[in-house]
């Protein structure tokens, strides 16, 4: 297989995903703000919050996912919450990151669990936007991300749609590059190529490809093998 084609189709996650571990206090600062918005929903203490946004990530794939089923909260009062700017920390310039996104044949999308004005933000903040065909985020999934089996099918409608091209007789042309294996999973059974970006666990051996950064996709693009 030639991964870098202009056939293919490549989807990015956005946090820790376009950019990595070491600006994890990116997320940080945003994950403070759902604890925040946790504890203004429970009225439990701080700590406890916290506690409750892990669980909701664990058991219902996103904390916002778990406070929907348990609180009805609605999204939008969620993201307007946890999206002001009150000590919000985006991602740096980043130039080597366009130079390689730059050299991706095919089309080009960014795949989140975040509304759209949070992974903007980051990817204007690294100098990259205009890299990007579009972005899927949660709010055009209907508030159903990953893993859900509705996002994979909104985002395959969504390719469809746009005429990109046929990748039915072919969904290994769709590239997913994504930080969370537990959101990689439904996109192996779809067929797609599979790409784990994460430099603290070991890939399961259905995943395709393995990168510590996004930076190390570079490699994989220039092997005669792949």
């Amino acid at each position: 297989m030639i991964i870098n084609e202009e056939s293919k189709i490549w989807l990015f996650d956005y946090d820790l995903t376009l950019y990595g571990e070491e600006e994890r206090h990116v997320l940080d600062s945003l994950d403070h703000r759902i604890t925040l918005f946790v504890k203004r929903t429970t009225g439990v203490s701080l700590e406890q919050a916290s506690e409750i946004r892990k669980k909701y990530w664990v058991d219902y794939g996103t904390t916002l996912a778990g406070l929907h089923a348990e609180y009805q909260v609605d999204p939008n009062d969620f993201f307007d919450f946890i999206h002001l700017n009150d000590g919000l920390i985006f991602p740096k310039k980043a130039p080597q990151k366009r130079i390689l996104l730059e050299s991706i044949k095919g089309k080009k999308y960014v795949f989140t669990n975040a509304r759209k004005d949070w992974s903007d933000a980051g990817l204007s903040s690294m100098d990259i936007a205009d890299c990007f065909d579009g972005v899927m985020d949660l709010k055009k999934l209907d508030w159903k991300g990953k893993p859900s089996v509705d996002a994979y099918d909104k985002m395959e409608a969504f390719l469809k749609k746009a005429s990109i091209n046929s990748f039915d007789e072919n969904p290994s042309q769709i590239i997913f590059l994504e930080d969370s294996i537990r959101n990689l999973q439904e996109a192996h059974e779809r067929g797609w190529t599979t790409i784990f970006v994460n430099a603290t666990q070991q890939k399961p051996d259905w995943v395709d490809y393995q990168l510590d950064h996004l930076q190390s996709l570079k490699l994989l693009l220039e092997d005669p093998h792949v």
